[in-house]
């Protein structure tokens, strides 16, 4: 069953406040404040790219991923 562009909107808009909601309490900021920081990441184009798939994957997994761009560490997760 193929997802309709709904249900991947759906799923992108959900992870997103999950990374806004936990990026904001890691780093003690606001949501705006952290909003502003995803929206300049590489896992955020990946997120928004429906043909990456990273829409279908857990908000923990999603999260790795941020951390380890944040930490410069994005080979590990680009060979995946």
């Amino acid at each position: 069953m193929k997802a309709t562009s709904i249900n991947i909107n759906k799923s992108i808009q959900a992870l997103s406040v999950y990374l806004v909601y936990r990026l904001s309490r890691e780093e003690n900021c606001s949501n705006e404040d952290a909003l502003k920081r995803l929206l300049k990441t590489m896992t955020y184009e990946l997120l928004q790219d429906e043909e990456s798939g990273l829409y279908a994957e857990s908000p923990e997994y999603v999260w790795s991923i941020f951390q380890d761009e944040q930490n410069g560490d994005m080979e590990s997760w680009m060979k995946e």
